[in-house]
């Protein structure tokens, strides 16, 4: 077996070449720039947007219930005769996606305590009332 120094030496060399190479850095990639749908999406995600979505959809299924009972005619006329707000109140709600107030809930919730229109309809009436005292309930426990 013929070992072959020169061939093995010439290797050594090529190997610690490579090794004494300043090392090549990558630069730290950029943080890329979010748009404003996905800034809009990650808001959409904390807890205060989810319990904001959870009030506005509770207060649109009550709208939507008691208009088809024919209790209403319009949303000026719920604002103020359920939510006890001025007439604009319900559509600036929807409009600029703002969380309703505990007090709009709480007069919403009271208001609807007081209809009394036959069985069938108290049932709903009910479950609408027990989810409006969850939510107050929920939002109250947050200032404690």
């Amino acid at each position: 077996m013929d070992i072959n120094f020169e061939e093995i030496t010439e290797k050594l060399k090529q190997i610690q070449e490579r090794l004494n190479k300043p090392k090549q850095t990558v630069p730290p990639a950029k943080e890329r720039t979010k748009s404003v749908e996905e800034e809009v999406e990650e808001e959409l995600k904390e807890p205060h947007n989810q319990q904001q979505a959870e009030d506005t959809q509770f207060i649109t299924k009550c709208y939507k219930f008691l208009r088809k009972l024919g209790y209403l005619k319009s949303q000026y006329a719920f604002s103020e005769q359920f939510l006890n707000k001025n007439k604009y109140y319900y559509g600036m709600i929807l409009s600029e996606q703002r969380q309703p107030s505990i007090d709009s809930i709480h007069n919403l919730v009271r208001n609807i305590s007081m209809l009394n229109d036959g069985v069938s309809k108290r049932l709903y009436l009910d479950r609408l009332y027990e989810e409006g005292q969850s939510i107050i309930t929920k939002r109250l426990l947050k200032y404690l």
